[in-house]
């Protein structure tokens, strides 16, 4: 027995978590594609939210493959399509997204609540503040903005100011206005589509 040796017993103790830990809440926006999103705000581009995105930006918006939308779309788990019977009929038949359906969806992943109404107030206060403070009807909010906004980017294409949409906005929102696709009629911008 001399030579033999013993082992001493020590008391278990918590395992340390390892370096680069998360917590419960931290793993759950790592796993769902729209946590991502709410987790750093700057990744939504300024655009109306009654705008159109197709089905490929909007993928890449919400960082997934297009494949995984279309499956969601399929099994009635992902942001609903804008119906495609209020645009025009191009080749392929492309379907789109409401820029702000799927910004109301990625917060009701989340267990949040931002309707289309407030995200239009919210994109008005950045954009053009009048119509923020302004009374009557979202849409009708929506139509005298779509007029402004294209009189003050035919100023801004000509070298001048905008009246009451400043130059670096009408840029930002121009890049997203020439992808939009042809409504057909009295298509609803926002509301039950």
């Amino acid at each position: 027995m001399l030579g033999k040796k013993y082992r001493v017993w020590k008391y278990p103790t918590a395992p340390t978590p390892p370096p680069n830990f998360q917590g419960k809440t931290e793993q759950i926006m790592n796993t769902l594609p729209a946590a991502k999103l709410f987790k750093e705000p700057a990744n939504w581009p300024l655009m109306p939210p009654w705008w159109l995105l197709s089905s490929t930006d909007a993928a890449a918006l919400l960082n997934i493959k297009p494949a995984t939308l279309h499956s969601w779309r399929i099994r009635g788990h992902g942001p609903r399509a804008y119906p495609p019977m209020y645009l025009r009929p191009t080749q392929g038949r492309p379907l789109y997204y409401q820029y702000g359906t799927l910004r109301g969806w990625a917060a009701a992943a989340l267990g949040m609540g931002y309707e289309i109404e407030d995200q239009c107030i919210d994109f008005f206060h950045s954009v053009f503040p009048v119509l923020a403070e302004g009374s009557g009807t979202i849409a009708g909010r929506i139509r005298v903005f779509e007029d402004q906004f294209q009189q003050d980017r035919e100023k801004v294409l000509r070298g001048q100011t905008g009246n009451m949409i400043d130059r670096g906005h009408v840029h930002q929102l121009d890049i997203y206005r020439e992808r939009q696709p042809t409504r057909i009629g009295k298509a609803p911008l926002i509301g039950s589509i």
